[in-house]
């Protein structure tokens, strides 16, 4: 089943932003290639959300077994416990359904830390252990997005860290969109 959600490792997120200034949230949010409304308080007002951003680390299975269309996590903190998932995340991608992952942390110290290389090979580790677990990488990749893994709104300069992490998911987007042939 097809999603219609495109992937193809476009960017997007599902997150609070620490922005005091709403027009710079905006801009922010509309600077990925799928925007997202960044004001939490709004969503309440969505009756039946089709997708789920989680920072944390809750029970993979259930949530791969809800009837999402999209489900966004937080890949960089939690790789090592999302790998055990291959069979579940196999069935949550045939019934067309599309992972956004979190690769780029938007914490201060995190951030500073890393390296898109860094990034990048983790990212392409993680998805060896599915493509063993039987997942086509064709479909894997299409039936994927990159964003920011978590929402970050205790940064000591505030927005400028996620500005950068949001410069970064796109930058990887653009390198592995080249890498893989993906339009």
């Amino acid at each position: 089943m097809a999603s219609l959600i495109p992937g193809n490792l476009h960017t997007t997120a599902m997150a609070i932003l620490p922005h005091d200034e709403v027009d710079e949230a905006l801009k922010l949010a509309l600077s990925l290639d799928i925007p997202f409304w960044p004001l939490d308080h709004f969503l309440a007002q969505i009756d039946q959300p089709r997708g789920i951003h989680l920072c944390g680390n809750p029970d993979w299975e259930f949530l791969l077994k809800r009837d999402l269309d999209i489900l966004s996590m937080d890949i960089y903190t939690n790789a090592e416990i999302f790998r055990c998932y291959g069979p579940d995340i196999r069935r949550f991608m045939e019934r067309g359904a599309v992972l956004s992952w979190g690769i780029v942390p938007t914490g201060f110290e995190a951030f500073d830390r890393e390296s898109q290389d860094h990034l990048i090979s983790s990212l392409e580790d993680i998805w060896g252990t599915l493509y063993q677990a039987g997942i086509d990488q064709e479909q894997l990749l299409a039936q994927s997005l990159l964003g920011p893994a978590t929402c970050c709104l205790i940064n000591p300069d505030r927005e400028k860290t996620v500005a950068k992490a949001y410069a970064w998911v796109q930058e990887l987007s653009s390198r592995l969109r080249e890498k893989y042939s993906l339009k």
